[in-house]
């Protein structure tokens, strides 16, 4: 077993495994937006990075209580590349959330963990092999793991927060899609977990 996940089961005292089936089916809002369908384990933080969010508020009509992992693209500046990883939520106040980010370290590589939310942080960018193959995809080798948990709820004290940064280079000659996905081995009870945008 590994260490964070140890940890995670020891400081989640209050978090709920998050297991299953997909979310709800894409509807048509009163805004006029299509709300995507979530996998409520396995999401992409590269496919339609550029898109805009619904407000919370529609999520809420679709999803009731949720919480959300999502980004936008990818800023390069030549070689090196940013990502922002955000959160947001139905409620200010949550139990936490574990977050695992997985990549393509022939893509991408020199991974740097910047900006990282320190409220109720209980793993902070643990870098792993990605030998469970939890999010699926053979191409990602790659995993970095976060955990946040507040044991009276408290978290992350915002319904819209930046989780962490990741800083990274890609090699010069690579002409893919970079693949990046989130999974999570775990949320607050009762709320639907959306992750990827």
């Amino acid at each position: 077993m590994k260490t964070s996940t140890l940890l995670l089961i020891l400081f989640s005292i209050n978090l709920v495994a998050c297991l299953g089936e997909k979310g709800p089916q894409t509807q048509e809002t009163q805004e006029t937006q299509e709300i995507p369908v979530y996998n409520r384990v396995i999401g992409s933080a590269i496919e339609e990075c550029n898109e805009s969010l619904a407000s919370i508020s529609v999520f809420e009509q679709v999803y009731g209580d949720f919480q959300q992992v999502h980004n936008n693209c990818i800023v390069w500046n030549e070689n090196n590349g940013t990502l922002v990883v955000k959160y947001r939520s139905s409620s200010a106040n949550v139990t936490g959330l574990g977050l695992n980010i997985h990549y393509n370290s022939a893509q991408l590589n020199n991974i740097v963990v910047n900006d990282v939310l320190e409220n109720d942080l209980i793993i902070n960018g643990i870098l792993e092999r990605d030998n469970d193959n939890e999010d699926g995809d053979s191409s990602t080798d790659m995993v970095v793991e976060m955990a946040w948990a507040a044991l009276f709820g408290q978290w992350p004290g915002q319904e819209e927060v930046n989780l962490v940064t990741l800083e990274f280079t890609k090699e010069s000659d690579t002409q893919v899609e970079y693949i990046i996905n989130y999974t999570s081995p775990s949320n607050a009870a009762g709320y639907e977990l959306l992750l990827g945008k």
